[in-house]
């Protein structure tokens, strides 16, 4: 009996998951005057950066939202995907919304797994906005 008991509490925990979410910090991406930043240009821009770095990208058609994820890492007992999005902020906080995020599922706990995360791509990508002169990012308050 207590090896079938045994059995029973290892194979739950093989079989059972996690899934944990870790986020950078929000940015705001305020555009530089005098013209003003289309959401199809930012998106564009945005979507032919991320996609150079190894993202999928999508945008919403009946929203105004660009969303790219990528395979940070792919093993058999777990998987991490990096998600970028971008969707327009209200007029009086930021012109567009950067949110970054990084999704764990898998068979390792939570507990094992940094709460932390920064996201490499979202700092370039904001450094080549001021660069360009399109737009400034900001950390969100």
């Amino acid at each position: 009996m207590k090896k079938q008991y045994l059995l029973f509490i290892l194979m739950s925990v093989l079989v059972s998951g996690c899934t944990n979410v870790a986020s950078d910090i929000t940015r705001n991406i305020e555009q530089i005057p005098p013209p003003p930043l289309e959401p199809s240009a930012l998106f564009s821009t945005a979507s032919e950066f991320f996609a150079k770095a190894g993202y999928q990208c999508r945008i919403d058609d009946e929203y105004p939202i660009l969303g790219c994820t990528k395979e940070l890492r792919d093993l058999y007992v777990h998987q991490t995907t990096g998600v970028v999005e971008i969707f327009p902020g209200d007029e009086k906080e930021a012109d567009y919304i950067l949110v970054t995020e990084r999704w764990d599922e898998g068979l390792i706990p939570g507990e094992f797994i940094s709460g932390r995360f920064s996201n490499v791509d979202v700092e370039r990508f904001c450094d080549y906005l001021r660069e360009e002169g399109l737009a400034v990012c900001r950390a969100s308050s």
